[in-house]
């Protein structure tokens, strides 16, 4: 299985990202979003949001977004918790980037 280690980079909706293989990919979630915001009731509608696609996190497995769904927690009481993205799907959706080495510093952009 492959996950995540670290974000590199953000980019409009594409996120550069280290793998625990040492590869770098570049996961371009553009129309995973669009596919998904048809829906406003979706999940992953506020992803939409450039500002809110901006605080992704990666946990050391995957990529998510604090406070991104309502769940029951073990007490039955209702809270929020995060909104993430099976890490097998965006590595099989994430390109090598081979412009990148895995040495380098971390970059963010808008």
């Amino acid at each position: 299985m492959k996950w995540i280690v670290k974000i590199l980079n953000i980019d409009r909706y594409t996120i550069t990202c280290l793998w625990n293989n040492n590869e770098i990919r570049r996961v371009d979630l553009d129309k995973f979003i669009r596919e998904k915001s048809k829906n406003p009731h979706n999940s992953y509608f506020q992803l939409k949001d450039k500002n809110r696609f901006c605080q992704v996190k990666c946990d050391g497995t995957t990529l998510y977004w604090d406070n991104g769904i309502k769940m029951i927690d073990y007490d039955g009481k209702e809270k929020m918790g995060p909104l993430d993205i099976d890490p097998d799907f965006l590595f099989e959706i994430s390109p090598i980037d081979s412009n990148k080495s895995t040495s380098g510093n971390t970059r963010f952009s808008q």
